[in-house]
């Protein structure tokens, strides 16, 4: 899967707005902070989630001026030894301002020499640590991780900031990237997204259009109607993970499928990819006919921007919603229901969850995740799985739920409004948005779950 190794640092919702806030409030001196992270590696990428933030008091400096600062070895020494106290980090990031600078910002001279430094110190003194850093201008930011090359010398390499939010996001002072994203995304945007600029601006297409990978956990009824709706939309990179193949029972609700491909039974990720580049051949759609439990599914979703799971079973979102937590990747859960009793309809309804990194929200917390379900779908032993289908512990495990296509469209369209609005911050965010059309059709904030959820969970209280 891997083409180039990136380094990505990543935070939770709301930390990256307030470390700049904090740090760029007095532009008449430069500030500092340390940032303890965890390093993951992953398909040959560097994965830093930033798990707190540490700021020196006025005493913690030695010198303050509008363009240097020294900072006392205590403030130092205090970081390192929570760092090598807790189990949930092992990473250094050190933090600093040029306040003077408007745009493009860079590493001075003396920060090459003061970080590789500290980077030769950390790799003689202690096993496992790894070390990053950033500077930040008024409105732009540098960033690096230092490594140790096979040869055993010391290298910094480029790294980029990722937010939940791109509302959140600032733009890094590597201009040749900049450049080009700058230049591809207004040529893209001629002609097809034209429509597309007047209702959401440039500015949120080119965040849409680069640098935005989208996975989606399923595209059945619900998955590939979001598919279709993302390549309307704008967004060039989506991942679609599937293991099943069409049938002519799925004819009726997934978008893009025909007659010959159910005879056939051609994977609905085939499927759906052909659709999606028909529309939009230039887009790049990766097609994984694979359960989100197989080991390189890690990889894919873990360097994805957001995770969209559109399945119909517990097991699959347990664990999209653990791969979002230990990578900081925020999710989006469709949910849908159909009962009917006596041959009556009693019930059509769907929600969408929004589970940002730092939102302290989950499908865990919320209850949406039942452990006797997903212990019938996952457990490695056959006969536990059918006894407890048996004893009643999940009722119905063999009868699929009725589908209707115009509940999938209305839900999916709802996911997407609300992926669009995490570009574009034009509404009020909602992490629980319900829809019913029961006597009449109604959609409504769920805040009762949203206040009832469990303030402990295991999960993402971390």
């Amino acid at each position: 899967m891997n083409t180039s190794s990136r380094f990505l640092i990543k935070f939770k919702h709301g930390d990256l707005g307030y470390l700049r806030e904090r740090l760029l409030a007095d532009r008449s001196k430069e500030h500092f902070a340390v940032l303890l992270g965890k390093t993951h590696k992953v398909d040959g990428n560097t994965i830093i989630t930033v798990n707190d933030l540490l700021f020196p008091g006025h005493a913690d400096y030695n010198q303050q001026s509008v363009a240097f600062l020294s900072i006392r070895k205590d403030f130092i020494h205090k970081a390192l030894v929570e760092l090598k106290s807790r189990y949930d980090v092992d990473t250094i990031i050190d933090v600093h301002t040029h306040p003077f600078t408007p745009q493009t910002v860079s590493f001075s001279a003396t920060d090459d020499g003061d970080e590789e430094g500290f980077f030769q110190f950390l790799n003689e003194t202690f096993e496992g640590v790894h070390y990053a850093s950033i500077v930040f201008s008024q409105r732009r930011y540098s960033a690096r991780v230092w490594t140790v090359t096979n040869g055993g010398s010391i290298v910094a390499r480029s790294a980029l900031l990722k937010t939940q939010t791109s509302a959140e996001s600032i733009a890094s002072s590597d201009a040749r990237m900049e450049e080009r994203q700058e230049k591809k995304a207004q040529a893209e945007a001629e002609g097809v997204f034209d429509r597309s600029i007047l209702a959401l601006g440039l500015d949120a297409l080119r965040s849409m259009m680069h640098g935005q990978v989208i996975s989606i956990v399923g595209v059945g009824g619900l998955g590939s109607i979001v598919a279709e709706h993302l390549i309307h939309m704008g967004f060039h990179e989506i991942n679609v993970i599937d293991p099943d193949v069409l049938e002519l029972s799925n004819l009726n609700r997934v978008v893009g499928a025909y007659y010959e491909d159910a005879q056939q039974k051609r994977p609905k990720v085939e499927v759906v990819r052909r659709h999606l580049t028909a529309i939009n051949p230039k887009a790049r759609v990766r097609a994984y006919k694979k359960d989100i439990h197989e080991p390189e599914m890690e990889a894919v979703l873990a360097l994805s921007d957001w995770i969209i799971v559109a399945t119909d079973n517990h097991s699959s979102r347990l664990r999209a919603q653990e791969l979002s937590v230990q990578y900081f990747v925020p999710l989006l859960s469709l949910g849908v229901n159909i009962s009917v009793k006596d041959g009556k309809l009693e019930d059509m309804s769907g929600e969408v969850i929004t589970a940002r990194v730092g939102d302290y929200l989950c499908l865990q917390c919320l209850n949406r995740i039942n452990p006797i379900k997903v212990a019938s779908e996952r457990h490695p032993d056959a006969g536990i799985r059918d006894a407890l289908v048996k004893r009643g512990y999940v009722s119905g495990q063999d009868v699929k739920e009725p589908a209707v296509k115009t509940l999938n469209a209305a839900l999916a369209t709802m996911a997407v409004e609300v992926l669009v609005n995490q570009y574009t911050d034009a509404r009020r965010h909602v992490p629980v948005l319900v829809y019913e059309n029961n006597g009449c059709m109604s959609i409504y904030e769920d805040t009762e779950s949203v206040e009832r959820r469990n303030k402990r969970c295991f999960l993402c209280h971390i």
